[in-house]
């Protein structure tokens, strides 16, 4: 009888626990719900532009992994500019649908506001600052954030045919689990030149540092020794900043989840909290915050033949200067968000060839090719069962699209198709895969912009 008394106390523990989480999750969503209505009425008001998109999409490889997985995306966006002086509004929502794996299906909404400064005839300063939210569906609610960004750049007219140009993009974010909380800062520099030849030339700089605030705290005294953990891995927000109580944590949590390196739709249902791979998102032999820096160079040239084709050529190189991803496992998700997956985790270089095509008056194609070479900074190279190959990850990709699209006078429809294939040391990220996508771009209302 005790032991059935206790059961039935927990039972309903455990009830109330769930009602209460499921009541904050429908609170937050009806919270940014209205919010995102709000920013869309005050947009269509007083807006140059509102904007609605549809797009669906199949993939034969959602994970992108040795393990082919199909699924479809459908993604559905209302935007909007503002053209008010001094101070314009604009912003957007989103929603992104995914049908067989719907854990990672997202809302998001963003509201900017943007300042244009004339200096002179020929340059002009930019100004924007923006919040935006992103919300996933329980299951990988680990990835929830929001960032507050500031965007500035200076524009100026060197003559009638070059234009120099200075971008800076600065942002906080913070997510729901807070080891990816981080700021970052990216500064480009450009140089763009048109000859009468309908000849193209453009030349960019870039430079990118990331610094990962609290990723967890891991540390190894020897081979013997299980690695120490912070209390952090289990705090939220920005707040979490300090040294925590360390805990111990068994190896073999560091080296993979349950499931045992399952495949990547085994180890989905594990959450955000795991890779794909099935690994835990955490640290090794890190203490603290962490940075990274990047450094990259690139070049485009691009040649109008007649009036109806462009051929472009373009080049990029990437420097990894200081520091790495901080995390045991990547995953690059398709049309998915991943914050272990993005411009600061890789170093190396791409290649890329484009034709335009005016097949009418309204009707209009491209194609293009995309090669890849990346290494990965910190990330070991495993085989199937997890265990290392003793060498970093390093991958190289090919990558074939190829477009059509209808422009009327406020509706474009498309069409796109891509192939890739993606060879790594790492033979769980070697694969490849097709994608059909297809869609419309709708101009609801539209007005002269400053």
């Amino acid at each position: 009888m005790a032991d059935l008394s206790i059961r039935s106390k927990n039972h309903i523990i455990k009830i109330g626990s769930t009602s209460r989480n499921m009541v904050m999750e429908k609170r937050c969503g009806l919270w940014l719900t209205t919010w995102l209505l709000s920013l869309f009425l005050v947009g269509y008001s007083a807006g140059s532009t509102v904007q609605f998109s549809l797009a669906h999409n199949a993939t034969s490889n959602i994970f992108q992994s040795y393990q082919p997985l199909s699924d479809q995306l459908t993604n559905a966006s209302f935007s909007f500019g503002g053209d008010s002086e001094p101070i314009s509004l604009y912003g957007d929502f989103n929603l992104s649908f995914l049908y067989k794996y719907s854990g990672l299906s997202s809302f998001s909404g963003k509201l900017g506001a943007d300042y244009l400064v004339p200096a002179g005839s020929r340059s002009a300063f930019y100004f924007a600052l923006e919040g935006e939210g992103v919300l996933f569906r329980s299951l990988y609610n680990y990835f929830n954030h929001g960032t507050i960004r500031l965007v500035a750049n200076f524009k100026s007219y060197l003559d009638a045919s070059t234009i120099l140009r200075l971008d800076t993009i600065s942002q906080l974010r913070d997510y729901k689990y807070s080891i990816f909380d981080y700021f970052s800062e990216n500064l480009t520099l450009s140089l763009d030149h048109f000859f009468p030849s309908k000849t193209t030339i453009k030349i960019e700089a870039g430079y990118g540092y990331k610094l990962y605030f609290h990723p967890g705290i891991i540390s190894s005294a020897g081979e013997e020794t299980p690695p120490v953990v912070s209390e952090a891995f289990s705090g939220t927000g920005l707040g979490v900043l300090a040294y925590r109580r360390p805990i111990l944590l068994p190896l073999a949590t560091l080296q993979g989840g349950p499931g045992n390196h399952g495949g990547p739709g085994q180890n989905y249902e594990m959450g955000g909290s795991y890779s794909i791979r099935g690994i835990p998102y955490q640290t090794i032999y890190y203490t603290g915050s962490q940075n990274i820096q990047i450094v990259s160079l690139s070049g485009l040239l691009a040649q109008g033949i007649g009036d109806r084709f462009g051929l472009s050529l373009s080049a990029l190189k990437q420097w990894n200067l200081r520091g790495e991803n901080p995390f045991a496992s990547s995953d690059e998700l398709f049309m998915v968000e991943n914050p272990t997956y993005d411009q600061f985790s890789w170093e190396g270089y791409s290649l890329t060839a484009r034709l335009t095509a005016l097949l009418s008056e309204n009707l209009n194609s491209a194609f293009q090719y995309d090669y890849f070479s990346r290494k990965f900074p910190g990330i070991d190279s495993l085989d199937l069962e997890g265990n290392s190959l003793g060498l970093g990850r390093q991958d190289k990709r090919h990558q074939f699209s190829a477009r059509i699209q209808l422009d009327l006078r406020q509706v474009s429809f498309f069409i796109n198709y891509s192939y890739l294939k993606n060879s790594s040391t790492d033979p769980w990220f070697t694969w490849n895969g097709n994608i059909i996508s297809g869609g419309l771009v709708w101009n609801l209302q539209v007005s002269p912009s400053k």
